[in-house]
């Protein structure tokens, strides 16, 4: 675990041509969470960024989740705005229209484009590979490479059984952090930082399992990664006391799960009665948008206190996760500083670190040689 040949050197959280190739290499070729199926309702479509590339989302006759290039192939203007938008995709600058295959359906003055008219299907938007699994979204850029089951691994499984009685965002917010993406995915990975720098938040009540080791790294994808917290004894009581009232949700587990999707994404869930999903998107050496989404499952049996129990849980955790990214964003700041004059790999401790540790192994077995 102390192996300096398998730690990421500071200059690859620095130096311009080095975010220039993630972009070309690492982000090109990965399966890349896009969004959920839940944010994308039938004739609408959904424009996202990933790596550098623009997108726009959309599900296909079939209600299947299709990914195009976010230009036109008339004139080559951006086709939509980041976000969902209601109705067909429509060029804002000649009004073209394309259908849910990517296929130029409304052309004004079309007598003007025979060859358009002629072989609409060679002015299709171009396609990336796109693929969900339950709710979850997942496109690749690059035109071959493995399926989204082989390259998801273990993390499969748990998506779609996370899915199940998903049923709406609960809270959504998009925040820059001043630090490279891996400083703060980084953060995110390991606990040790907690006593020190979360005491307002985590320190104060967070509804774990104080008992030595209690969390349990599983570390034997070589992707990804994810933990088990055992929760605490007295938040299981309270929530089954509380069961007649709030009802039954689709997949309650009794411990915090953290989810380290490779290479930018985190799943994060205590008890299974809400989700926390997180994607780091690069935009700068130096700077990461956080898109954090919260989503809230369907509850059976549940009565009129039940619900409004749950709102105020939901309302609760919000606050939390928002004073918790807060204080993440001011320590990743101070990392990406030190990390500009840094001339030495970091020393990871083991146990407490080997979550990065296996990041920072996938990452560069990720990365091609300069």
């Amino acid at each position: 675990m102390t192996d300096s040949t398998h730690r990421v050197n500071p200059e690859a959280y620095r130096a311009p041509e080095h975010h220039l190739r993630e972009s070309q290499t690492l982000f090109h070729t990965s399966w890349l969470f896009a969004g959920l199926l839940l944010e994308l309702e039938a004739k609408a479509h959904y424009g996202v960024r990933l790596g550098d590339t623009e997108l726009l989302l959309q599900r296909d006759k079939q209600g299947r989740p299709r990914a195009f290039l976010n230009v036109c192939t008339h004139r080559q203007a951006q086709l939509c705005e980041p976000g969902v938008h209601a109705g067909p995709v429509r060029c804002p600058y000649h009004s073209w229209v394309f259908d849910q295959e990517g296929m130029p359906t409304g052309i004004p003055c079309r007598q003007a484009f025979p060859q358009v008219t002629a072989s609409p299907e060679k002015f299709r938007l171009t396609e990336f590979a796109c693929e969900a699994v339950g709710q979850s979204i997942f496109v690749r850029l690059a035109a071959e490479g493995p399926s989204l089951r082989a390259y998801l691994g273990n993390q499969y499984a748990f998506l779609e059984r996370a899915s199940a009685g998903m049923h709406s965002v609960q809270d959504e917010f998009q925040e820059e952090v001043h630090a490279n993406w891996k400083v703060v995915i980084e953060n995110s990975l390991e606990g040790y930082h907690v006593p020190a720098v979360h005491t307002r938040t985590f320190g104060q009540i967070d509804g774990m399992s104080r008992e030595e080791q209690a969390p349990v790294f599983f570390l034997d994808d070589p992707r990804h990664s994810y933990l088990e917290h055992a929760a605490d004894p007295d938040w299981i009581r309270r929530f089954t006391s509380a069961e007649r009232k709030i009802g039954q949700w689709p997949w309650r587990f009794e411990h915090y799960t953290h989810r380290m999707i490779f290479p930018n994404l985190t799943v994060t869930s205590f008890m299974g009665y809400s989700f926390h999903i997180q994607r780091f998107d690069p935009v700068a050496t130096n700077r990461t948008r956080v898109h954090s989404r919260t989503v809230g499952v369907q509850f059976a049996n549940s009565t009129a206190v039940g619900a409004k129990m749950i709102e105020r849980i939901y309302a609760d955790g919000h606050a939390f996760t928002r004073r918790v990214f807060a204080e993440d964003c001011g320590i990743c700041r101070r990392v990406q500083a030190g990390l500009e004059q840094a001339t030495r790999t970091a020393v990871l401790g083991i146990g407490i670190e080997d979550r990065v540790a296996h990041f920072q192994r996938a990452y560069l077995q990720a990365m091609p040689p300069a």
